[in-house]
């Protein structure tokens, strides 16, 4: 590395460093693996569109921005890097900005320092603007695939705008937005459904592996909920699963995946939340279901069952377990939470 800039104190190294930051257009990140915090520029933010410090200083901020369709190529690049199988990490792709467009960026980055075991223990990098470059090169692709299909003439080649296809593209992202926000939401309860779920559980198992994070996941259930449409008909029963859901929503983290089983039937996953610390939210969310009044005298309870994913854990070792515990929560009485 250049020594470019010398410092007599600590506290100018950093006036510099901060003012360079502030001025330059790209987006810089510093990721501390040790700690899991990830330090992004301003110009990140202006970037993207996003107020500074409004997303969490964490890797998932990063992921979850990630186009989907690109999201499976950069993560198989950035492992590859990371477990020393390539020796660079530079990738194109797309990241969400605030109005929930997509921008096209330039990733690269390099490792700074590595843990005792020879894992990763910080690496920075730098977000490039590149999508009018990237635009333009698809949008020349096209038309130019088009004359040779001699689908187009030359003379409405040079009719046809950057702006009409930028329009039938973004046409074409809100039909697809639509349909995958369709197939992934309970219709009920507005939560996501099981085959949304199955998805994002495979996502943190591959992302807890990757950054070395904890994992927990907790199902519950309404207990003697057959009783409640029985009593007050399915109608009454729809409407306490929707307020349920909501009330689940409000009292879990952004970041936690809530959704629906089957049925009375919720999971959650608890991205890098020990079984311990589950095992405490869970209590609070039993607490507050058991005393939230959802019609009037009409109350409910939970029980929930809770586990930790371990690295040798499969999906269906995972859920045996969180299955049994919440067996056991049901056999002990009933709105109680258990662990496995």
């Amino acid at each position: 590395m250049k020594n470019t800039y010398k410092h007599n104190t600590l506290a100018e190294s950093d006036f510099t460093l901060n003012a360079i930051l502030d001025l330059i257009a790209e987006g810089t990140w510093d990721w501390d693996a040790k700690t899991g915090i990830v330090i992004r520029s301003p110009g990140w933010y202006r970037m993207l569109g996003y107020d500074e410090k409004s997303l969490q200083e964490n890797v998932f901020t990063w992921e979850n921005i990630i186009h989907p369709d690109d999201y499976n190529r950069v993560m198989t690049h950035f492992e590859q890097y990371i477990n020393g199988e390539s020796n660079q990490y530079r990738i194109e792709y797309r990241c969400k900005k605030s109005d929930d467009s997509y921008l096209w960026i330039l990733d690269h980055a390099k490792i700074q320092t590595y843990k005792a075991d020879g894992t990763v223990a910080r690496m920075i990098g730098a977000h490039q603007n590149i999508h009018d470059e990237k635009l333009a090169a698809q949008e020349a692709d096209k038309l130019k695939e088009m004359a040779l299909q001699g689908t187009i003439s030359l003379e409405s080649l040079i009719k046809i705008s950057a702006r009409e296809l930028k329009i039938k593209n973004q046409q074409l992202e809100d039909k697809i937005k639509q349909v995958a926000l369709l197939s992934n939401i309970d219709p009920l309860t507005s939560i996501a459904n099981r085959r949304s779920f199955e998805v994002e559980l495979t996502k943190e198992i591959l992302r807890s592996k990757r950054y070395n994070h904890p994992l927990s996941l907790a199902m519950f259930d309404i207990d003697l909920f057959k009783n409640i449409n029985d009593t007050y008909g399915h109608n009454k029963g729809d409407l306490i699963l929707q307020k349920l859901c909501r009330l689940v929503s409000k009292n879990i983290r952004e970041q936690d995946c809530f959704a629906r089983w089957g049925g009375e039937e919720f999971v959650i996953i608890f991205p890098e939340i020990t079984l311990e610390n589950a095992l405490e939210v869970t209590e609070k969310l039993r607490s507050t279901i058991s005393q939230y009044e959802f019609e009037p005298n009409l109350y409910i309870s939970c029980s929930f069952g809770v586990t930790e994913y371990n690295s040798t854990d499969s999906i269906e070792t995972v859920f045996q377990r969180i299955d049994n515990s919440l067996y056991q929560a049901k056999k002990n009485g009933r709105n109680r939470v258990e662990s496995c």
